[in-house]
């Protein structure tokens, strides 16, 4: 559980500093919809661990725990992906032809787009483990 806290305390300033330099708005927004998002997780995850611990060991159904896990890392990684992507989208602006700016937006997509997928793996591993 110390590493679960650990990664979690990571990804907050991860996006302290995605979002650091934006507006209020969009700081206010962001770390209001992860925090409340964090307190849901936590205590529902929490609450399923314990009825799984309750339950006979014939008995243990972990889908509802799969579940929820699966719901709550689509709900952190694709706002995740598109705050990145409101953030570093303008960037390619002070490329001069449409070709480079169409390539590094499409780069600066797939790359996201990737971490995100990542994102949600690593967070289904995190809370699931090999199970």
């Amino acid at each position: 559980m110390l590493i679960q806290i650990v990664i979690g305390i990571l990804f907050f300033i991860g996006v302290y500093i995605l979002i650091s330099d934006e507006q209020k708005w969009l700081r206010l927004t962001t770390f209001g919809y992860f925090i409340l998002l964090t307190i849901i997780f936590a205590s529902g995850y929490m609450n399923q661990l314990n009825s799984l611990q309750s339950q006979s060991l014939e008995m243990r159904d972990v889908t509802a725990l799969r579940n929820w896990v699966y719901l709550f890392a689509y709900l952190y990684s694709v706002p995740l992906m598109i705050v990145s992507a409101y953030v570093w989208v303008p960037y390619p602006k002070k490329y001069k032809t449409l070709r480079s700016r169409v390539l590094m937006i499409s780069f600066i997509l797939f790359i996201i787009l990737t971490a995100g997928h990542f994102l949600n793996l690593f967070f289904r591993l995190l809370f699931l483990g090999i199970a």
